[in-house]
């Protein structure tokens, strides 16, 4: 197939929103863009794509990045797309495949019959290594969310009144 092995592979698959971030952006548009402001954009002789452009979206900030940052965690933490999707292009691997592929190879040496590699293993203690790696897979997530913190509250908190 052409589409493995390329960028479009691991990025394609994750565009199909989940119900979730729906709910979240229909109940966040129901209850927190007051109606009387499309109601005066129309009058205004405002098409739909205008209206939508330039008040729904400008108001809709803080749903769009709580939904852009559940997308990117999302996208981040996935490792299975790239396992099924790349098959010869091992560079386009994110790191969560990498850190995957570390985890399987010491486990590999530390099993196999060979009793020099598990002889240099014995010694790596792997629980920390494990550790080491979640935190490599965390720290970006760690340093993004303070900047998106208070539209990513504000999301939440609208979008999950019911109205």
């Amino acid at each position: 197939m052409a589409a493995l092995d390329t960028f479009w592979a691991l990025l394609v698959p994750g565009l199909v929103t989940n119900g979730f971030n729906i709910l979240l952006m229909k109940s966040y548009f129901a209850s927190s863009i007051p109606d009387e402001i499309m109601e005066a954009a129309y009058i205004d002789g405002a098409s739909e794509t205008q209206t939508f452009l330039r008040i729904v979206v400008p108001l809709a900030k803080p749903i769009i990045a709580t939904i852009g940052l559940f997308a990117g965690i999302a996208y981040w933490n996935d490792w299975n797309n790239g396992y099924v999707y790349l098959n010869r292009r091992q560079d386009l691997y994110s790191i969560q495949n990498l850190l995957n592929r570390i985890v399987q190879n010491i486990q590999y040496l530390t099993q196999s019959g060979d009793s020099n590699a598990a002889a240099l293993l014995a010694d790596l203690p792997t629980v920390s290594v494990r550790m080491a790696m979640a935190i490599a897979g965390v720290m970006p997530i760690l340093v993004v969310y303070p900047f998106v913190q208070n539209n990513f509250v504000k999301g939440i908190t609208l979008g999950g009144v019911k109205g």
